[in-house]
């Protein structure tokens, strides 16, 4: 017991802190079944934390848990946001801050499940703390609303570079954000950044439904194919009607629920079937699906378990047919245990064949790990923006430049150079031939 204690000083934590409950894993790997089973087995209550359910309708493609299927559990943060609207993390750490209160004053136990893991943030003391706070004047908020990402990036590096440095300049929600912290507290984000020390909210259980992709990439891809077969595709098409009558472009599709998994990836079938086939957009849906599944078992063992320490249960999703004996019922006894104020949570912290998931990989290519923030700009290649294309350390660097991609625009560029010196040569010859032919004697 004294070693619990004395580890949560260590980490910043009270004594007699309030428990909350989390829930990470990949898309598709069960959280929200899990959550509703334990809300019923404990008095909890479910706050979603993922980006793309926030906003009204199109449940099914947004993968919102049916409500048939919630049990009469209360589910928070879902389903309220506008289309027009962009929901940011600061906006969700407040708003889920002020649910777990509302949820522990009536005595409930707060279940934060959903697959955008960056919003966990929420549960860690790093508010930004300036010397003061103002509103952004008018050319600073239409700054910040402009959506111009070259134009944001820029005016970051100019108060701030240090920050700027750390982001790509087409990660226009984090750089936009550094900004805003500028422009509302008067201190330099890198200032602020540095002085902070980590330290959770909440005395928190954090649980890892996980699912080897071999296991889980077949499931994916019938999810797919049954999302679009019961409403999924009148749902895009209802999204499409809204994203032509307020007369979008592509570049929309980088912001708010137009970046859910499904919309733009049917976008160009949408706006000319002749050129994109349906049975390619699906096919596109179903890899971006399996990709982002991959980067939140990324994000989750290069950013969640560094942050706290590793202190993670991880669970065995892969084979459903063990759901009960591999998930549900060691899932219980963790939150009993967790719930009972027990010097440790009665249980391993993953299988011995999955303990290497806990531990960072050993080569990364995250400059957060290398600390190498060095911006390389490729004058070869162009990004979705059509500029160049900009890879941040060394180690990323060198992986472009070795791959096929790199490879091809390079072998490309080479071949255009010789076809002009070629085609330069041969109009040269063409202007010499007339005078080098004899002329006929009258």
């Amino acid at each position: 017991m004294l070693r619990r204690l004395l580890q949560r000083v260590r980490m910043g934590q009270s004594l007699f802190q309030p428990k909350v409950l989390v829930i990470a894993g990949t898309t598709g790997v069960g959280k929200s079944q899990l959550a509703v089973e334990l809300a019923l087995r404990f008095n909890g209550e479910v706050i979603n934390s993922d980006s793309m359910q926030v906003y009204c309708g199109v449940p099914i493609i947004t993968n919102k848990h049916p409500i048939e299927e919630r049990r009469g559990v209360k589910h928070h943060l879902m389903d309220y946001v506008g289309w027009h609207e962009e929901y940011y993390l600061h906006r969700f750490e407040q708003e889920c801050l002020q649910c777990i209160d509302d949820i522990h004053r009536r005595g409930k136990l707060p279940i934060i499940v959903g697959g955008t893991h960056y919003y966990l943030q929420a549960l860690f003391q790093k508010r930004v703390k300036g010397e003061g706070s103002r509103a952004p004047t008018a050319a600073e908020q239409e700054l910040l609303n402009s959506g111009d990402a070259d134009a944001v990036y820029e005016a970051l590096g100019k108060v701030d570079p240090d920050i700027a440095a750390k982001y790509h300049p087409n990660d226009i929600r984090r750089v936009r954000r550094m900004l805003e912290i500028y422009y509302t507290t008067g201190t330099k984000p890198s200032r602020t950044f540095a002085a902070q020390e980590l330290q959770l909210r909440y005395d928190t259980l954090f649980l890892w439904l996980y699912s080897d992709m071999d296991s889980l990439g077949p499931r994916l891809d019938a999810r797919v194919d049954n999302m679009l077969a019961n409403g999924g595709m009148a749902e895009i098409r209802e999204l499409y009607g809204y994203y032509r009558n307020n007369t979008y472009s592509e570049e929309q599709c980088q912001n708010g629920i137009w970046q859910v998994i499904g919309f733009k990836e049917f976008l160009p079938w949408l706006e000319n079937s002749a050129m994109e086939s349906l049975e390619t957009c699906v096919d596109k849906m179903k890899t971006r699906t399996r990709q982002y599944a991959k980067k939140q078992i990324k994000w989750i063992r290069k950013m969640l378990i560094p942050d706290i320490s590793g202190k993670i249960y991880l669970l065995d999703a892969s084979d459903l047919s063990r759901w009960d004996n591999l998930v549900h019922m060691k899932a219980v006894k963790m939150a009993a245990s967790f719930l009972e104020n027990s010097e440790e949570v009665a249980h391993e912290l993953a299988p011995p064949e999955l303990q290497f998931l806990l531990t960072s990989p050993a080569r990364t290519s995250s400059p957060k790990e290398n600390k190498d923030w060095t911006h390389y700009k490729c004058p070869i290649c162009r990004d979705k923006n059509d500029q160049e294309l900009t890879a941040i350390g060394e180690h990323n660097w060198l992986i472009h430049t070795r791959s096929r991609r790199h490879k091809a625009n390079l072998n490309r560029g080479k071949k255009k150079k010789a076809y002009e010196e070629w085609a330069k040569k041969k109009l040269a010859e063409e202007m010499i031939e007339p005078s080098s032919t004899p002329t006929s004697l009258s």
